[in-house]
């Protein structure tokens, strides 16, 4: 059983890897121990499941993060299991923040102070139950934060289908554009920021080559197309389909040769809702597109593997 256990374990870590490889992580460590040097903590050793390190658009180092892996059946997934693993989480950010063991690695410019939590219920998940946990958990008031993000089934499921939207639908010029905020650069990266994944909005752009024939030499020439893209994890309403095309007006994204706006559907009936009603919605908008805006939406669905393939479109 023991056995079984290591090996679904590793099986989770395996998962977050490849995940996080997919957003532009880079994974710096798994599998590390370290001694614990606060006796507050009442440990001898911390276990650090994988260390990773992500460029950050809005920080001037580089964010560090450990993240812990808890694969369970939903029964052992209690209000007091997942608030002892998100202190323990905390522990072992603050020793490792403080400790000697980690100088073989390469940590330089590197701030280790972010820890996410990756909670699996590998039987029938209960998302009900699950944010009664959460919703339990109280702040831990610390004179240096370390901020803890906490993802269950719902979330690595779709982060999944996000990755796998990217790799399958846009080419190897897909970045994420982050815009700028107190007076920052706007910026963009193969890089997806915890903000980012954990946003119900959030933008790319992507290029790809068209092959036309020049029509004065006869040659195939490749004409670069140039793509706006809005993803949204939102509600798919009426409501929500306004506020995509709005933050698509705010940051002037019109000049691009495509309009993308990316769903995520979560009923049976979203797929056929959305293309029968988004373009329409927009027309409804104090800014409405014309005709040749319209005529470059593209309208694309994240799989929601909770469906079937027939509501996704698959």
């Amino acid at each position: 059983m023991g056995e079984n256990a290591k090996k679904i374990g590793e099986k989770l870590e395996g998962y977050g890897e490849k995940l996080f490889e997919g957003f532009g992580w880079t994974e710096i460590a798994r599998d590390r121990e370290i001694k614990c040097k606060k006796s507050l903590h009442k440990k001898q050793t911390h276990g650090l499941d994988i260390l990773l390190s992500l460029n950050h658009p809005y920080k001037s180092h580089k964010q560090g993060i450990v993240v812990e892996c808890k694969n369970r059946q939903m029964v052992s997934i209690t209000d007091k299991n997942i608030s002892d693993w998100v202190k323990e989480l905390i522990n072992s950010i603050d020793c490792a923040q403080n400790t000697d063991e980690l100088l073989d690695l390469p940590l330089d410019d590197v701030v280790i102070n972010t820890g996410l939590l990756l909670v699996h219920a590998n039987d029938k998940y209960d998302d009900v139950k699950f944010k009664k946990s959460i919703n339990k958990l109280s702040a831990i008031s610390r004179r240096d934060p370390i901020t803890i993000y906490i993802a269950s089934n719902n979330e690595i499921n779709r982060w999944n289908s996000l990755r796998d939207k990217i790799i399958t639908t846009f080419t190897k010029e897909f970045k994420f554009i982050y815009p700028s905020i107190n007076n920052s650069n706007q910026k963009s990266g193969t890089y997806m920021t915890l903000e980012y994944l954990y946003s119900k909005y959030f933008l790319g752009l992507d290029t790809y080559y068209k092959t036309e024939i020049d029509s004065r030499t006869n040659i195939s020439i490749n004409i670069p197309k140039m793509q706006y893209i809005v993803f949204s994890f939102d509600e798919n309403i009426v409501e929500s389909f306004k506020y995509m095309w709005s933050i698509f007006k705010f940051y002037q994204m019109q000049a691009a040769d495509e309009y993308v706006f990316v769903f995520y559907p979560r009923t049976a009936n979203d797929v056929q809702f959305i293309n029968e009603n988004f373009i329409q919605a927009l027309k409804g908008t104090e800014n409405p597109p014309d005709d040749d805006m319209c005529n470059k939406i593209k309208i694309e669905f994240i799989d929601n593997r909770e469906l079937s393939p027939v509501d996704t479109g698959r």
